[in-house]
């Protein structure tokens, strides 16, 4: 593991984390203000790049738009501090893996009954890589520097939704900016109003219901499987020049894990309306 050369040692998000801490419904998740000491996030708050570094010499992306820097652009480039190296290189590695199986294990196989099966190993004994890196892996984890971009017009940077279906596990560490003043970019957790059913990853209004929202915090942190049931979004955020930051964490298979089950032709001509509105901000 690199050596930081700062007096701070990165913290490991699920290390002091209790299984009976882990929320059951309506999927499994666990969520708290206050993730890391103070005096640790205050430095690396401080050392959180700006957005022109993760823009990493592309044009102005677009309002509301995420823009991010992963794993593999990350270990390598002096530009970031040792103490932010060292939390990305721990957050892909092996020991954090276990980590979270320790917590999830039990619910990745009530997910994913044929998983362990399929690859050949129990979650606990997976090969891990980090994503974007060589080498034969069970499971590939990212560490990844997000921005959503300034927002010139009130919306929702993803509304409610799975992640990609090779993904089983996801968390999100929030950087909110002391200037950022407005309202908005809170992480929204939906329950199914009835089977679930999707637009490509995505599912319409009529269909959810929000049951929680873990406000856009500073030192804020989430985590969860990702799985059909998973249904999860962003509030609309208001007008402002000030990006949304945080940090997103990433658990892929090589394969998909599940398919979600989509809207019918008919279906489809229905609420044809409402797909619109539902997709026309599918941007990543």
């Amino acid at each position: 593991m690199l050596a930081a050369t700062v007096e701070q040692r990165a913290p490991h998000m699920l290390e002091s984390v209790r299984p009976e801490e882990v929320v059951t419904q309506p999927y499994a998740h666990y969520a708290r203000q206050n993730a890391v000491p103070s005096d640790v996030y205050q430095q690396l708050e401080a050392e959180f790049p700006g957005l022109d570094t993760i823009l990493n010499g592309r044009a102005e992306a677009g309002s509301n738009v995420a823009v991010r820097l992963t794993v593999k652009q990350v270990l390598g480039d002096r530009r970031f501090s040792p103490l932010w190296r060292e939390f990305f290189e721990y957050h892909t590695s092996g020991d954090y893996w276990r980590h979270v199986t320790r917590l999830f294990g039990n619910h990745l196989r009530s997910e994913f009954p044929d998983l362990e099966e399929k690859i050949g190993r129990r979650f606990e004994d997976w090969r891990v890589v980090p994503r974007g890196f060589a080498g034969e892996a069970d499971i590939r984890l990212d560490c990844q520097f997000v921005m959503n971009t300034p927002v010139r017009q009130v919306t929702s940077v993803k509304t409610p939704h799975v992640d990609l279906c090779d993904k089983i596990f996801s968390a999100l560490f929030y950087f909110r900016d002391s200037r950022d003043q407005v309202s908005g970019g809170d992480f929204d957790i939906y329950r199914w109003r009835r089977e679930p059913r999707f637009i490509k990853h995505r599912s319409l209004d009529r269909d959810v219901e929000l049951v929680k929202t873990l406000t856009y915090a500073p030192n804020s942190y989430a985590c969860f499987v990702n799985s059909p049931l998973a249904i999860h979004g962003v509030s609309p955020r208001g007008i402002t020049d000030i990006p949304r930051r945080y940090i997103n964490f990433i658990a892929e298979l090589p394969f998909k894990a599940f398919e979600p089950k989509q809207l019918n032709r008919l279906q489809q001509m229905w609420y044809s309306k409402e797909i619109s509105a539902a997709v026309q901000d599918d941007k990543y």
